[in-house]
């Protein structure tokens, strides 16, 4: 298979590859099973998002720099999902095994230290709430009340049919984003209180976040630019990636794009999704800071509230852009972790330029696991209680087990992270009688005891398509209908 040039595909590239559509700022996501004997109309509902032009492409998200979209819709499906509807991995290009065999399988909750059959969802046919076949994400312009009962339509057009999915909707919580005080516009804090979706890796060949020009990006990063920019082929199917190899496009059976065209496998341009309903316990965490304070709750996380650095030095009330508080390293600066402990939270996601033999090979190593984070702060109304709110996790990644399972496995829940021991996330870790978090250099002692703060609701992986190969599943009808030759053309060029 030869490669692909990025910049030529980006109409066969779902948008959310793209962009966080930051500007919209209200989403839904829809957790779909397919009833029996319902795939025609499935099919047909699917595809009407297509027709709508609400499925966007990353050449949608770059020509909107002026006139951003005002709705975003993806598109993405299980490995049951896509045997459901017809689409059959062929034996020469088979679907890696993590997303064959499922997120909710023996096996990976035993290589992820989860529960799934006490959760609500997932993947497969054992799971508790039974198999999700199909993962669709919205995000929407906020609407003002107005606004809403003028066009009540408008709320409801995306709505499925529970005729022919068994539905789970998970909605945006709407406090999500805030300005706060010092923040020049409005930013996105998750449900602990801490601005969020700060450290994200750049693309290569893709424009940065919320339309910000490629200079000023750089300008505020500085020098450490160039540590967050990733090689496309570790989120994107078909290009080159960190080791300079074509990332694997697996294949279906009557797909005919790779008879047709030696670049055009089923898989090119698509990703996966390791998907996650992490409920968070705004309570717990909040006891926790009364006792302890929002210094070590900031220690806990890894960052300030505001979402700086712990070692920032600057004006603690001035605003700073995503890119000037993602622009920081810890072996110069950190290295015993006084200031951001080895164990916080963001530290075990993203070491930076801490794990190697020295500077370069760090950052090197670090790229070869990075995550694209897409997913959002959500909120569930409970009758006679309080909200219960929490994150709905979606991160993109070419590679499952080089990336989420390695940084989940080996960085996030591994008890002997760096040098420590018997050290769990403060965050996701599961509750012990015995769980603590070390802060070395802490006057008032080197250790507090830690709650469980969150919990797995529902998990999942999924395989968001190219846009041609979206249409080739949504045009099938049973296993046997061809793609449109348009599409796949498109796909040539």
């Amino acid at each position: 298979m030869k490669a692909s040039h990025l910049s030529e595909q980006l109409k066969d590239i779902q948008g959310m590859l793209g962009s966080g559509f930051g500007w919209l700022k209200t989403s839904r996501f829809w957790l779909l099973t397919i009833k029996a004997g319902r795939e025609d109309d499935a099919r047909a509902w699917l595809a009407g998002l297509v027709d709508k032009k609400l499925v966007v492409s990353a050449a949608d998200v770059r020509e909107s720099r002026k006139h951003p979209v005002d709705d975003a819709v993806a598109i993405a499906f299980s490995y049951l999902g896509l045997a459901k509807l017809g689409c059959d991995e062929t034996a020469a290009h088979p679907f890696p095994s993590p997303f064959s065999s499922g997120m909710g399988c023996d096996l990976r909750a035993l290589l992820l230290r989860d529960s799934p059959r006490e959760w609500r969802w997932s993947d497969v046919e054992s799971g508790a709430g039974g198999p999700v076949h199909v993962l669709v994400a919205e995000w929407r312009k906020r609407r003002s009340a107005a606004e809403m009962a003028s066009a009540p339509e408008k709320s409801a057009e995306l709505d499925p049919d529970p005729s022919v999915f068994d539905v789970i909707k998970i909605d945006n919580d709407p406090c999500a984003f805030q300005q706060k005080a010092g923040d020049e516009e409005e930013r996105l804090y998750e449900s602990f209180g801490f601005r969020d979706g700060l450290a994200q890796p750049v693309i290569s060949e893709l424009r940065e976040e919320r339309g910000a020009e490629r200079r000023q990006v750089r300008l505020d990063a500085g020098i450490l630019y160039e540590d967050r920019v990733v090689a496309p082929g570790e989120f994107i199917l078909g290009y080159r990636n960190e080791y300079d190899e074509l990332t694997y496009c697996p294949n279906v059976k009557r797909w005919p794009g790779d008879a047709a065209y030696t670049s055009g496998r089923f898989a090119l341009n698509g990703t996966y999704l390791a998907v996650r309903q992490i409920e968070q316990d705004v309570d717990a965490f909040a006891k926790f800071e009364a006792v302890y304070g929002q210094a070590v709750c900031e220690k806990v996380m890894g960052r300030r509230r505001n979402g700086k650095p712990l070692s920032w030095q600057g004006d603690p009330d001035v605003s700073i852009s995503d890119s000037e508080a993602d622009a920081f390293r810890f072996r110069v600066d950190d290295a015993n972790g006084f200031g951001c402990p080895k164990g916080a939270h963001i530290r075990r996601v993203n070491p930076r330029d801490t794990l190697g033999i020295d500077l370069q090979s760090s950052i090197k190593s670090v790229k070869l696991h990075r995550l694209l984070r897409r997913g959002r702060p959500y909120r569930e109304e409970v009758a006679n209680e309080k909200p219960r709110k929490g994150i709905f996790f979606i991160a993109c990644n070419a590679d499952l087990e080089r990336q989420f399972e390695f940084i989940y496995q080996r960085w996030l829940r591994n008890p002997r992270f760096v040098c420590l021991l018997d050290a769990d996330d403060p965050l996701v870790g599961k509750p012990a009688a015995t769980r603590s978090f070390s802060m070395p250099g802490l006057a008032s002692g080197e250790e507090v005891s830690l709650a469980a703060f969150t919990q797995t609701l529902g998990g999942g992986y999924f395989f968001l398509p190219g846009i041609s190969a979206l249409k080739f599943i949504l045009g099938r009808e049973g296993s046997s209908k061809a793609v449109d030759s348009e599409a796949v053309a498109a796909l040539a060029r």
